[in-house]
């Protein structure tokens, strides 16, 4: 029992060390952007060993690689939602909102240093937030409300091109417009180009 406590509190202490260097990355990236903080940066304002950093996160990279963890998790706590609309189209047009939304949520400075062409983690298609649009699309290709001329995977490449160029673009104007409205009259449009 006593042993059984003693790891429970390892556990709490490590989890603790870890989201204390996480978020402490995070405000130092949404400080100074990505590229100009280092571990050893992280690590004295976390007021932890470099040591512990190495033993939660392989590299700097990882720490990206939880933002958008994140994101995702933050898709599968709305794909209900987004599911519960009536046709494909539209729940591309609510999958698209949620990104807006998430988008908009986040530091602003932060999400201006993450939208940068270093930052190749919008490329990864293994994540849950891209596997969702797939087959959102596949869902509306199977039952022809989609178009079936280009492939799911161009689809939503095509998709998200646009939506990270929507995000940048709000970017490029300090935020002056409101991203959600944007994103639900941007994405209601450009989705009509592929209801069949």
């Amino acid at each position: 029992m006593a042993t059984e406590r003693k790891v429970n509190l390892r556990k709490k202490q490590a989890n603790a060390t870890k989201t204390r260097i996480y978020k402490t990355a995070v405000e130092l990236m949404q400080e100074h952007g990505y590229d100009k903080i280092t571990v050893e940066e992280i690590c004295k304002e976390a007021g932890v060993a470099v040591g512990s950093f190495y033993y939660h996160f392989q590299s700097k990279n990882d720490i990206l690689m939880e933002i958008f963890h994140q994101a995702d998790e933050y898709f599968l706590a709305h794909r209900e939602n987004i599911l519960s609309k009536k046709t494909a189209p539209l729940q591309v047009t609510a999958f698209f909102h949620h990104y807006a939304i998430y988008s908009a949520s986040t530091d602003f400075e932060f999400t201006k240093h993450l939208y940068n062409t270093n930052n190749k983690y919008f490329l990864t298609t293994d994540r849950e937030m891209y596997q969702l649009l797939m087959s959102l699309i596949e869902s509306g290709q199977t039952q022809k409300t989609i178009i079936d001329t280009m492939t799911t995977t161009e689809i939503v490449n095509y998709l998200f091109i646009a939506a990270r160029g929507l995000v940048f673009d709000w970017c490029l104007h300090d935020g002056a417009y409101n991203l959600e409205d944007a994103a639900e009259k941007y994405f209601a449009r450009l989705i009509q180009v592929f209801v069949k």
